[in-house]
């Protein structure tokens, strides 16, 4: 019985065939890839902002400010982080990613926003020179 090059490649294509189905396809099959999520990103974040503010602060208010008036000029700042920071909020609602694990995270994620964006325009005003 002489050997025939069609029931080697028979052969080998039936083997190749039985490990293809045996090995799970990891691109097709998405349920076997478990991607883990980060815990505590936004905490994270508004702890990375709070500190990046409180920071832009000292920098600000560490002389006297060379205004006639500071208290005018610093609640002005306030009131523009909170219009930033409420489109900022509205921004990320739109985008449907406004979820909090709990009440206080949405606080604090709120709370470092307004602080980060009253001090960026608190940097903008008195150390810039633009103005």
């Amino acid at each position: 019985m002489p050997l025939d090059f069609f029931d080697f490649f028979d052969a080998a294509s039936s083997a190749l065939e039985l490990l293809s189905n045996a090995a799970p396809d990891f691109e097709k099959d998405e349920s076997l890839i478990k991607k883990k999520k980060p815990k505590y990103v936004i905490e994270k974040i508004s702890l990375v902002l709070i500190l990046i503010s409180s920071g832009l602060l000292f920098w600000v208010l560490r002389d006297p400010l060379p205004v006639q008036n500071p208290f005018q000029s610093i609640v002005i700042a306030i009131l523009i982080g909170i219009f930033i920071t409420s489109t900022v909020c509205l921004a990320i609602y739109f985008l449907e990613s406004f979820s909090f694990k709990s009440f206080f995270s949405m606080l604090f994620f709120c709370t470092s926003l307004i602080a980060f964006f009253t001090a960026s325009v608190l940097c903008l005003y008195f150390k810039s020179g633009l103005f």
